[in-house]
């Protein structure tokens, strides 16, 4: 091979692993997918999130106010099982034990334990603890 390069001839045009034809090789600039995902399009997640963020207005009685349409659901999830309906009921207690709100806090365990013995300063307010310590 290194003749051929000193003479000139063509470059190497060996076909293998690794080495596909040259006229099958993506050319500069040239992308692989390009009918693939249009920039800025957003999975699921991220339009689910930007869905649930976005603002209702909720009145009651007579103020009118916003809030997300997260809240907007929880709050008429509560209204719902308030009101005896069961769907709303499991579903918000489905949805509470998924948030750990039943869970118990972790109590903090005993780790030593001491021994304080308190005795009066004054023996004579007490004769029979003086007496006591006396025989000993």
């Amino acid at each position: 091979m290194a003749k051929a390069k000193e003479a000139g001839a063509l470059p190497d045009t060996t076909v293998g692993y690794k080495r596909p034809p040259v006229q099958s090789q993506f050319k500069p600039g040239q992308s692989g997918n390009p009918s693939g995902r249009p920039k800025g399009s957003q999975n699921l997640k991220t339009l689910f999130h930007k869905i649930m963020r976005e603002e209702v207005q909720l009145r009651e009685g007579e103020d009118v106010r916003k809030i997300t349409k997260a809240e907007a659901i929880m709050r008429g999830l509560v209204i719902g099982a308030l009101k005896g309906d069961t769907r709303s009921t499991g579903t918000l207690l489905r949805l509470a034990e998924q948030m750990g709100q039943f869970e118990e806090e972790e109590r903090t365990e005993i780790t030593s334990i001491q021994r304080v013995i308190i005795s009066p300063q004054p023996e004579d307010d007490f004769p029979a603890i003086s007496d006591f310590n006396k025989e000993k």
